[in-house]
């Protein structure tokens, strides 16, 4: 009998470790099935280990890098991340300093050479509490959608307004289309110091070439360092702040991993569409991806031209050529996976699936007759708006000079308001944010290219249809959308304005609106014309958001029902997840096998001695004569690099930590395999893959290339 029990579970873990692990779980709900499963896969610690409520446990440990993820791996506030989580901050200080540490690479040889990272903050969860029948109360009573919306936002408010402290930070996030409201209590961390980040050779090798692909061979990685005033609380940054202490902190190991290793990770995905209906789909397919991934491409044509003019517009416009690249292989990719996967023929089943048990059930009819009907009409009229604020809505984002006078315009027109009637994002709380965006904009503003980029938005504007044209562009440029008046137009507002003065930008800042509405500066003047429609196009927004409460909590109920709900989890939200899984290799296509683990021998191997596939001399020759150290793994014979696991994420785990059973940090997240970037829609376990850097890799660069002896001397390595 015993031995038919250990057959069983045996049986039940090679079924597990054959595919990918779909769900995106939160820490704070891991269910007694959930932890079964986990446990029976490899997992040794209790659910209480990974979350406690106020107090410790790993998901302390684990910080919200406001678009990627980090880990604490000292009791000295020491942050390991990706490369390219850490990239903005290296940018912005090679574009202040005027020295590439972008290829350069930087390391502080002590605490006091540590640099300031622009623009960064680390937040650590500390709490989470149901306050759905706070931000709900009184609102459904209300029948205009708008109305119903802004009573809902100020609920919101009130609640962050009561709750939130000097030194935290409170936000409040929906599920499953609003059926559920939780507040996220934060501490603030705000002054975070670049430590250690490998030169782009190592921590960006394959660039965009490999990107979102494998096999891999990147050393995406690198070490921040999290900073408090002497009293211990946060605080801006001071060089008189001294390290924050942690109340977890992971273990690094450099043990080896294999194939069929369990392994959890914990992070914070930014947006999945999980539940999404095939009508959705379908637009995203044919016409949302399409259409962005040719503006996008005529953007970076632009900077990439601008970045040849000479190194300082290189480094200025390195972030944001980096992010368009990025977006655009990604939606390619989505594009390749909703053809290949026929996801919307996929999405129609589902439905079919809804409508027949709903045909089928008196009580399903009763509740949720209308939600498909609705959800359609619905559909209509989002489609509209999101095709509005395509062809309107990328101007704050290509022309530094017109965000700022934007922010600036919007900022003093909000504080005429008392604080809780303001816009989110406008309250006192969030003035020192806007401060910082506009001390920033230095570091990114190239004239050349901040000219050129806002014309290629202009000659646009002149060509999309006339119902979608802003007016307010229409009347600056008397209706002549042609080059040579756009250029007279251009010359007027480079030529008159000051905005690219930090002093400028920082008294308008902080002027009265009275004085902004008299202000000369052509910028202001712009955003003041352009402020009525994007007023327009927001409140619009909220009449949907308004419209979608009465329907869209039934539409998550509903499919719970059909489908069951013991795992179903809620889509992404820049929340923190758990997701869990296995080293394990996958098949793309026929024929073509992807083993889980690369090595630097496949480093050596792609070299060609030109960008991206450069390979620092020091690293030849520590491979040349196998220099290995102790990470050598004895399996692979040589250095690991990257790895392949089943698990499920999306953009915002990356530099989440990758967790053995024990809780041992054993990589960090990176990346997914291009095949399966369509799974923010629709997961297909077969090919939906992770790829991560391995500890050992970023142990053997940081000590047998670099040399950083007083970081590994930190770090707590098990063996």
């Amino acid at each position: 009998m015993k031995k038919i029990l250990i057959f069983l579970l045996a049986l039940v873990v090679l079924v597990f470790s054959l595919l990918s692990e779909e769900g995106m779980f939160l820490p704070q709900k891991i269910t007694p099935a959930l932890y079964q499963r986990m446990k029976s896969m490899g997992l040794e610690l209790s659910p209480q280990d990974i979350w406690r409520q106020g107090g410790p446990s790993l998901s302390q440990a684990v910080v919200n890098l406001m678009g990627g993820t980090g880990s604490f791996v000292s009791p000295n506030g020491l942050i390991v991340t990706n490369h390219h989580v850490a990239f903005g901050a290296i940018q912005r200080q090679s574009a202040k300093k005027g020295i590439d540490l972008i290829r350069k690479g930087f390391l502080a040889g002590n605490l006091t050479e540590e640099i300031p990272a622009p623009g960064y903050k680390a937040l650590v969860l500390l709490k989470m509490e149901d306050v759905t029948r706070d931000v709900l109360k009184g609102v459904m009573k209300i029948k205009d959608p708008y109305k119903r919306y802004m009573k809902l936002e100020k609920n919101r408010k009130k609640i962050i307004k009561k709750k939130e402290k000097p030194g935290y930070r409170c936000v409040i996030r929906s599920f499953y289309g609003g059926q559920n409201y939780y507040l996220f209590t934060y501490l603030e961390l705000k002054d975070i110091r670049i430590v250690y980040v490998p030169p782009s050779s190592i921590g960006n090798y394959g660039g965009e070439i490999d990107n979102w692909m494998w096999p891999r061979h990147t050393g995406d990685f690198s070490f921040l360092r999290a900073y408090v005033g002497p009293d211990g609380k946060p605080a801006e940054y001071s060089p008189n702040n001294v390290p924050y202490h942690p109340t977890v902190y992971l273990k690094v190991s450099a043990r080896n991993i294999n194939p069929g290793d369990f392994m959890f990770i914990l992070g914070y995905p930014g947006a999945t569409q999980r539940y999404m209906p095939s009508f959705y789909a379908e637009f995203m397919e044919k016409e949302y991806y399409p259409q962005r991934i040719k503006f996008l491409e005529g953007w970076i044509k632009i900077l990439e031209e601008g970045s040849k003019r000479s190194k300082l517009a290189e480094l200025k416009n390195a972030g944001i050529l980096k992010g368009l690249n990025n977006a655009v292989k990604n939606w390619k990719g989505q594009l390749d996976g909703f053809k290949r996967l026929k996801v919307v023929e996929k999405k129609k089943k589902q439905e079919e699936k809804i409508l027949n048990a709903i045909a089928s059930s008196p009580s399903l009819q009763a509740k949720y007759s209308d939600v498909f009907p609705r959800y359609r009409e619905f559909f209509k009229e989002w489609k509209a708006l999101t095709m509005k604020a395509f062809y309107s809505g990328w101007f704050p984002y290509g022309s530094r000079l017109l965000s700022s006078a934007l922010e600036i315009v919007y900022w003093t027109r909000e504080r005429l308001k008392k604080d809780i009637d303001r816009k989110p994002g406008y309250m006192d709380r969030d003035r020192e944010n806007h401060i910082i965006r506009l001390k920033m904009v230095d570091m990114a503003y190239e004239p050349w290219t901040d000219r050129q980029v806002l014309k290629y938005f202009l000659l646009y504007q002149g060509k999309v249809p006339e119902k979608y044209r802003l007016k307010a562009i229409e009347r600056a440029l008397h209706g002549d959308f042609s080059e040579k008046n756009i250029e007279a137009f251009l010359d007027e507002l480079y030529g008159k304005t000051k905005l690219g003065d930090l002093k400028t930008r920082l008294a308008l800042f902080n002027a009265p609106y009275g004085k902004i509405l008299k202000c000369q500066d052509p910028f202001i003047k712009l955003a003041l014309e352009l402020l009525p429609e994007i007023d327009a196009m927001e409140k619009q927004s909220k009449v949907l958001s308004g419209k979608s409460l009465e329907f869209l909590p039934r539409y998550y109920a509903l499919w719970k029902e059909v489908f069951g709900g013991e795992f179903m989890y809620p889509d992404a939200n820049g929340t923190l997840r758990l997701t869990y899984g296995t080293v394990k290799g996958y098949s793309p296509r026929d024929a073509v096998r992807y083993l889980p683990q690369t090595t630097l021998r496949g480093v050596m191997e792609k070299e060609t001695g030109k960008e991206p596939f450069i390979v620092p001399e020091k690293l030849k020759k520590l491979w040349e004569n196998r220099d290995f150290g102790p990470y050598e793994d004895p399996e692979l014979k040589d250095v690991p690099v990257d790895f392949l696991t089943t698990h499920d994420t999306t953009g915002g785990n990356s530099g989440s930590p990758v967790l053995n059973g024990r809780g041992e940090l054993v990589g960090l997240l990176f990346d997914g395999n291009l095949e399966s970037v369509v799974s923010d829609y629709y997961f297909w376990p077969p090919i939906t893959r992770s790829i991560s850097v391995d500890a050992r890799y970023v142990l053997f660069i940081t000590d047998k290339f670099q040399g950083a002896k007083r970081i590994l001397e930190e770090l707590e390595i098990v063996k």
